[in-house]
């Protein structure tokens, strides 16, 4: 695992920034990349600069680019909460062209968001921003939608022996939870599944993430966090003093980039 800590906002933000960028030109060139993002208010700023960045406008006019959203929140549309919205807005906002959703396949469910049009034969492969958005809705219908689009794409990286993403971007709370895991029961109930449903300790606390083993299906992982006691927290994750689920996501692929 390797650790980066500034004390400075702008260079976390660019040592964060310029991690992601480099995910190409790791591995096979290939005809499309898959990020699975983190939600939160850690990682905004840096999807707002990667929103913003010619360079990586230019390996979206290049190649097919899937942005996944790691977990999500039952929570109305536009209430703020959602990690999917807040995603897709930072593209829009940034004026993204050639960005667009996948439609899930239950056709019961609808990705309602104020951004790019729902396309229905979108070709996964074409060049451009594609993103995979959890339909809002009751989550168990939400959750079964996400299990099939990521079985889809988790097939044909199976299939050609290669990592389901190319970067898993996490973050982490004051409680040593990442995505929308809590405990280490939820990592364990993880275990051969895609999709997995679980509660946290503060509202709303109806959640819906993607199981630790398909997160770790990555090329490489970044923490990201902010503020000493997470520091601190991540710390004794890393030298056993404790056990949450950040830790079982600190392996060698790992890189920190942690502002304090």
């Amino acid at each position: 695992m390797i650790l980066q800590i500034y004390t400075s906002n702008d260079e976390w933000l660019r040592a964060a920034l310029d991690l992601i960028l480099s995910t190409q030109d790791g591995g096979e060139r290939r005809s499309s990349l898959h990020l699975c993002l983190s939600g939160g208010t850690t990682p905004k700023p840096v999807y707002e600069s990667l929103a913003r960045s010619e360079t990586f406008k230019a390996i979206a006019a290049s190649k097919a680019v899937h942005l996944w959203v790691g977990d999500e929140r039952e929570a109305p549309v536009h209430s703020g909460l959602r990690n999917s919205e807040m995603i897709a807005g930072i593209f829009v906002a940034a004026g993204f062209k050639n960005f667009a959703f996948r439609e899930p396949k239950n056709p019961a469910l609808k990705i309602q968001t104020p951004a790019p049009p729902i396309i229905k034969n979108l070709d996964s492969a074409a060049p451009g921003l594609i993103l995979h958005a959890w339909p809002t809705g009751p989550r168990e219908n939400a959750a079964a939608a996400y299990d099939r689009e990521l079985a889809v794409f988790a097939g044909e990286t199976i299939r050609a022996d290669r990592p389901f993403f190319d970067l898993t971007i996490l973050g982490m709370g004051e409680d040593g939870h990442t995505a929308g895991l809590f405990s280490m029961e939820d990592v364990r109930r993880g275990a051969g599944r895609l999709v997995i449903l679980t509660e946290a300790p503060q509202e709303p606390k109806k959640r819906m993430t993607m199981a630790p083993q398909i997160l770790l299906a990555s090329r490489k992982i970044l923490v990201l966090l902010r503020g000493l006691p997470k520091a601190r927290f991540l710390m004794a994750n890393l030298f056993g003093e404790r056990t949450d689920p950040i830790k079982y996501f600190l392996l060698d692929r790992c890189e920190v980039v942690a502002q304090i």
